[in-house]
């Protein structure tokens, strides 16, 4: 018993705590890094990361993907049963994420206008080749699907970045919503192994790169995700004033989290990663 207590410190703690972050995190616009933060995990977690010190957080993956499974299944059939409410929904959540991402300073530079129209101009084109939500595609191949696992969960990590804006982005958000509610294993399986690699190989690396191009990497995401939105407009709709009214309501419900926790993503950040 006293080598389970020393192996896995506070285990039925991380455990809730985890269930609790993969019931949020599995929305578009919640940065699990902040969520860490707020829950007082993000410091020690990092450090471990660091040294591949991973034994101990075991309680808490397992309880991130309970709350992922148990929130990606209702999240899933919500998506195929009322799809244009729920892509209006995810629209608001996604554009109002960008108070999260750009933190308090909003003030624009000609730099980082550049880059939020590089950003804009880029994610314009990601949403001209996607489906989301809207119609039957194929499935994402391994590759894509490796990839998207690595750089979300990678960004996820990133306190005030939502990791999961990155699967919207490359149009597979609504893929990986159906995997789960279908536990179609393979999709899955292939996920996690990107979300494996995401962890150990690029979470420090996107840290250390996030930390030195804060300013601009923020302006060029936000920039990314204003212009990928389109991707969650349907080209028909029947009751246009719904959708907007449904947008603002996920709107106004981000902004209002995002401003509660503003204080904990912009000002606890930089000393927390750069200590």
């Amino acid at each position: 018993m006293k080598i389970f207590k020393d192996t896995f410190p506070d285990a039925r703690v991380k455990l809730i705590k985890g269930a609790i972050i993969g019931l949020i995190i599995i929305l578009p616009a919640v940065s699990g890094g902040t969520i860490l933060l707020a829950m007082g995990l993000y410091e020690n977690f990092m450090k471990d990361l660091s040294r591949l010190r991973l034994l101990p957080w075991l309680p808490l993956a397992i309880g991130i993907l309970v709350g992922i499974f148990l929130s990606g299944l209702v999240l899933a059939w919500l998506l195929e049963t009322y799809t244009a409410i729920i892509l209006a929904f995810l629209l608001g959540c996604i554009l109002a994420s960008v108070k999260s991402i750009l933190g308090q300073d909003f003030r624009p530079s000609s730099k980082r206008v550049i880059f939020a129209a590089i950003g804009l101009v880029v994610g314009y084109g990601l949403a001209g080749i996607s489906d989301f939500g809207i119609m039957e595609g194929l499935p994402p191949d391994a590759i894509i699907l490796i990839t998207g696992g690595a750089l979300s969960t990678a960004a996820m990590i990133l306190p005030g970045v939502p990791g999961n804006v990155v699967l919207i982005i490359m149009g597979i958000y609504d893929d990986i919503m159906r995997a789960l509610a279908g536990l179609e294993w393979k999709t899955l399986l292939t996920f996690a192994l990107g979300s494996i690699i995401g962890i150990l190989g690029l979470a420090n690396v996107l840290d250390k790169i996030y930390s030195r191009w804060r300013d601009v990497l923020n302006w060029l995401f936000s920039g990314l995700v204003i212009g990928s939105s389109k991707m969650l407009i349907p080209a028909n709709l029947d009751n246009p004033l719904i959708f907007i009214a449904i947008a603002l309501i996920g709107f106004i419900l981000v902004w209002k989290w995002e401003s509660r926790n503003s204080v904990v993503t912009n000002e606890s950040i930089p000393d927390k990663i750069n200590g």
